[in-house]
């Protein structure tokens, strides 16, 4: 069989989550939902862990709503939220990089209690899986996307509510939190995952409920998350943006990208553009795939995907560059 590699974008989960343009518009309706009085916790406090019942549940609330005003405002002034966090990054705001995450953490948990997850990951994995849920050894991915629709699409299959459960079955593997991970199917998150962590232990930032339902019990976990994430020393954001450095050098995601996929034969590139900020990275991992023969573009704009392809690796013929414009399921090539 073929080796395959997937590269993911985040059009390939636009049905459930918005593309970077519609992001503004989206935490705006976040922010009006979150406004609304059944969702208003009330003046009680969290239960003494980490010392976050300083304040209130609502003053924490009102805190982490503020927090998305504030991403909303910075978006609208940036051609995408990606381009600002490189900015904060270049000039060393730590502080407000931080904010950023917090605040993309929060807004990617509510979208995926909103919304169910976007259908075409059940349909991925029914295809690729027999009877068991065995998954391919053949199939690699690699994503951008710092969302949990993979995992929330397998729970179907495992029966398996859990996140962190799921994670290790379908041997995902993050920035900072690398696990020896064994040949064959993985998902690789470049840019990390929404979740936070402490003293090692990582946690998803959703709810383990995936499919919601958005509530004020949900609103409640998610204030308690933020609480624990920006009052304390002790939590940190799981969500690195694959331009950042590594705590341990030994855990570089690039690095591990490049090691699980230097043999594919097969590429197949599902709503990812290759933004420049991203080129580095694409160049390193994309130029390792030393045995590749054939490369699929799926997205509404495939063709314009394929010339930016084409200024990383020029080598493919061009009747090995395959765009495909229908995006109602993820593409299964021939060589699968």
């Amino acid at each position: 069989m073929a080796k395959i590699t997937y590269l993911f974008g985040a059009g390939a989960s636009r049905n459930a989550l918005p593309i970077i343009k519609e992001i503004p518009d989206r935490l705006e309706r976040l922010i009006s939902i979150v406004h609304e009085p059944e969702y208003c916790l009330d003046n009680s406090y969290f239960s003494d862990k980490e010392g976050i019942n300083k304040k209130t549940k609502r003053q924490y609330q009102s805190e982490m709503i503020e927090t998305l005003q504030w991403l909303w405002d910075k978006s609208k002034g940036h051609a995408s939220v990606d381009t600002f966090a490189k900015k904060l990054f270049i000039k060393g705001q730590t502080a407000d990089l931080k904010k950023l995450k917090i605040a993309l953490s929060i807004f990617f948990a509510c979208e995926q209690a909103i919304k169910p997850p976007d259908i075409r990951y059940d349909s991925f994995f029914s295809s690729i899986m027999e009877r068991s849920i065995n998954l391919p050894e053949n199939i690699r991915i690699i994503t951008w996307n710092y969302d949990y629709q993979f995992e929330i699409s397998f729970s179907e299959y495992s029966d398996q509510k859990i996140i962190l459960h799921n994670q290790p079955r379908l041997n995902t593997q993050l920035k900072n939190f690398i696990n020896v991970a064994d040949p064959g199917f993985c998902i690789i998150k470049l840019n990390g995952t929404a979740g936070l962590f402490s003293q090692g232990a990582y946690a998803p930032f959703l709810y383990t409920d995936y499919n919601g339902p958005f509530s004020k019990d949900f609103i409640e976990i998610i204030t308690q998350r933020y609480a624990l994430i920006s009052s304390t020393s002790t939590f940190l954001s799981t969500f690195f943006f694959s331009w950042e450095e590594s705590f341990d050098p030994d855990r570089d995601i690039v690095k591990l990208a490049i090691k699980n996929t230097s043999d594919s034969q097969v590429l197949i590139v599902i709503g990812y553009s290759f933004p420049f900020f991203n080129r580095n990275v694409d160049r390193q991992i994309i130029k390792s795939m030393k045995e590749l023969k054939k490369v699929y573009f799926q997205a509404p704009d495939s063709d314009l995907i394929k010339e930016r392809f084409q200024a990383i690796r020029d080598d493919i013929p061009e009747n090995k560059l395959v765009p495909r414009i229908d995006i109602e399921q993820f593409l299964l090539p021939n060589e699968l």
